[in-house]
């Protein structure tokens, strides 16, 4: 009984105090589901923040990525660009050479070939040093008579020098009034060739002009020559044609008349500016055999005169001795030996 008492005392106090048994039951279940609670929302910021990281770990991870294929594939440009560059210098540069070669040998003297180059639109030809004479094509045999000793040239004599296969000049002989005549060339430039002494010069362009003026176009090819490119010119013939036929139109070293400054070789268009036989059968040839005497100058190796002279028949070969003796020579159908009264 006394027992009961004391509850029933208890539960009045409970109820005094607005406290109910079952309350606190239910208190102390919603504190433990806040904690629940509470413990999953942090867990789940903390899945959250993991999340976020590995993320932007991933993101990271990516853009590195991405950056060093970038810089990879910028190497490999760069690489490609460079042997690009390499190939085209190669090239560039084969073809630099090659242009040079081919330069080199469109400028390399043929030795043996020094006949009119190609012509060109104004009718002249590139600079050919020394076109040779045509090879006969029928060598005629030298009389007897030609003297092919040593003898040296009288120099005294002037323009009426006589240098042929006996008599010779010094091989270093120049003669000292060098010009270049005013007149019309077969080829461009200025040579050693394009040169001839003064007075014969002052006379070739009075020639040249007065035959301009009947109509007649002549072409200058080669004046002096000096001994050094006469010699490799007669020794290139000797290997090209043997040395008989070589001396039947050129001349040894020191035996030249063209070293002695009064000789032109002149040519004409309508034989393409060569030194041909064929040029005295043209209207120009035969203006020049019929008019070169008033001028002062003779076709030195006249047609039919190769006993006399040693020489085939040369019609663009003139040779300057003055109106006087070349209108005596002309008249008298002599050749200079003749009328210096010397041998050959």
């Amino acid at each position: 009984m006394k027992m009961k008492k004391i509850v029933a005392v208890s539960t009045l106090a409970l109820l005094l105090a607005g406290c109910n048994p079952g309350d606190q039951e239910a208190e102390k279940d919603t504190k433990t589901e806040e904690q629940a609670n509470q413990n999953a929302d942090e867990k789940v910021a903390q899945d959250n923040e993991k999340s976020d990281a590995e993320v932007a770990k991933e993101k990271e991870a990516a853009e590195a990525k991405k950056e060093a294929e970038a810089q990879a594939e910028a190497e490999k440009k760069a690489e490609e660009q460079a042997a690009a560059d390499k190939k085209a210098a190669e090239e560039k540069a084969a073809e630099e050479k090659a242009a040079e070669d081919k330069a080199d040998e469109s400028t390399t003297e043929d030795k043996t070939d020094e006949t009119v180059e190609e012509k060109k639109d104004d009718g002249k030809t590139d600079s050919a040093q020394d076109p040779e004479p045509s090879k006969p094509s029928k060598p005629e045999s030298e009389t007897p008579d030609v003297d092919k000793s040593d003898t040296k040239a009288d120099l005294s004599l002037g323009e009426l020098v006589v240098v042929n296969k006996k008599y010779s000049l010094p091989i270093d002989y120049k003669p000292s009034d060098l010009v270049v005549p005013d007149v019309s060339f077969s080829y461009s430039g200025v040579l050693e060739q394009s040169y001839m002494r003064a007075p014969a010069a002052k006379q070739m362009e009075k020639m040249f002009a007065d035959a301009k003026a009947a109509n007649i176009t002549l072409n200058a090819v080669s004046g002096f020559r000096s001994g050094a490119r006469q010699t490799v010119l007669y020794n290139n013939y000797v290997a090209r044609d043997g040395k008989e036929a070589a001396d039947q139109y050129s001349a040894r070293p020191g035996h030249s008349e063209h070293q002695t400054g009064l000789v032109f070789d002149i040519s004409a268009p309508s034989v393409g500016n060569g030194l041909t036989a064929a040029l005295g059968d043209t209207k120009e040839g035969k203006w020049i055999a019929n008019n070169a005497a008033k001028y002062g100058f003779i076709v030195r190796y006249d047609r039919g005169f190769q006993s006399r002279t040693g020489y085939t028949y040369e019609p663009w070969h003139i040779r300057y001795v003055g109106v006087g003796p070349a209108t005596q020579i002309k008249n008298n159908g002599q050749t200079l030996e003749e009328y210096m009264k010397v041998g050959h």
